[in-house]
């Protein structure tokens, strides 16, 4: 619409064109055309100058996450979050609430780009806040959406990756979460389980990094019904994931696994990513090799063990210790 009323001939002075066809005179306000463009124009901004309360706004941007639908402790309230930035680097956090939820959040989908107008904007609660995410906008059916044909094939956002071997250091903090990169070269079994007194879902994956290293993936629920599926349907070709904000569990040794605010990316178009699945492509035959020996499933002591710990051969144990290790391995075990 703007580009139809932008290649009309506009000139500065006549305020208005006549045009005559037949016995009708047809006047055509094209100044008034011209400062509804001006207007609108003047109404689209970056993501930095939408401020809380702010009305009338206009903003291009891009899905960077798709959060799950989650509900609010204690309250019977549900919300779905989302991460957007624009051309300038700049992240908000969108929410939607209750039914608004089914009407917007299928006209959202991760790594497209809208012109989005008029979302509630607020600041976000300041022990909620991230030294990148400060402001929330609330969307609602009231919020108007346009989707924008985009052109960029990578998406200019960075993410900072943990180390596998660094994951030890956050093993069991349930204050802590941690963002990975890697290629899912397999899974396991899908189980279901009883947890916190609820049935639920269960699969685990196989990410390896660049330096050979595996790591366990848990997947749970919604993140196995929707995500879980099409890492499963891209197995064959090796996918790439960025899991963000998983936790560190201890599972027969570092292992990971999705909580209500994580987060799974698969093949994004993000540099990093691009890079990795060009890598993965040229080492296939040492996945099937991995694969094979299926090593994931072993206690790694070099990822497992903090720098601080030590690993000793059984045979320069004392006879004292080896008691007192067989007493705890038979309480893991009982456990």
């Amino acid at each position: 619409m703007y580009v139809g009323v932008s290649k009309l001939l506009i000139p500065p002075f006549p305020a208005f064109v006549i045009m005559h066809h037949g016995s009708v005179l047809f006047f055509v306000a094209l100044l008034l055309a011209d400062k509804g463009l001006r207007l609108r124009m003047a109404n689209l901004l970056p993501m930095r100058d939408i401020m809380p309360h702010m009305k009338n706004w206009s903003c291009i941007v891009t899905v960077q996450e798709k959060q799950h639908i989650t509900n609010s402790m204690g309250t019977p309230t549900r919300k779905q979050k989302f991460v957007f930035y624009d051309s300038e680097g700049s992240r908000f956090k969108e929410i939607i609430f209750n039914d608004d939820i089914a009407k917007m959040s299928k006209i959202l989908q991760v790594y497209k780009k809208y012109k989005i107008s008029n979302a509630e904007v607020r600041t976000i609660p300041p022990k909620f806040q991230t030294s990148e995410l400060t402001v929330q906008w609330d969307i609602s059916s009231r919020t108007v959406i346009d989707e924008i044909a985009d052109d960029d094939e990578v998406m200019p956002v960075k993410f900072c990756y943990s180390k596998f071997t660094d994951l030890v250091q956050y093993m069991d903090d349930k204050t802590k979460s941690v963002d990975v990169l890697g290629v899912v070269i397999g899974a396991l079994e899908k189980k279901t389980v009883i947890k916190n007194s609820k049935q639920s879902d269960v699969q685990k994956f196989v990410l390896l990094n660049e330096e050979s290293q595996t790591v366990l993936l848990s997947l749970w629920d919604s993140f196995l019904a929707n995500e879980g599926q099409e890492i499963l349907s891209k197995l064959h070709s090796y996918p790439v994931s960025i899991a963000r904000r998983v936790r560190v569990n201890n599972y027969n040794g570092v292992a990971l696994g999705t909580w209500f605010d994580s987060v799974i990316l698969v093949d994004p178009p993000i540099q990093e990513a691009r890079e990795l699945k060009n890598w993965a492509l040229r080492n296939t035959k040492l996945f099937k090799e991995v694969a094979e020996k299926k090593n994931y499933i072993k206690y790694n002591p070099q990822l497992s063990l903090k720098s601080d710990q030590k690993t000793t051969w059984i045979c320069n144990i004392t006879s004292s210790q080896k008691s007192s290790l067989l007493s705890i391995s038979s309480r893991n075990i009982d456990t």
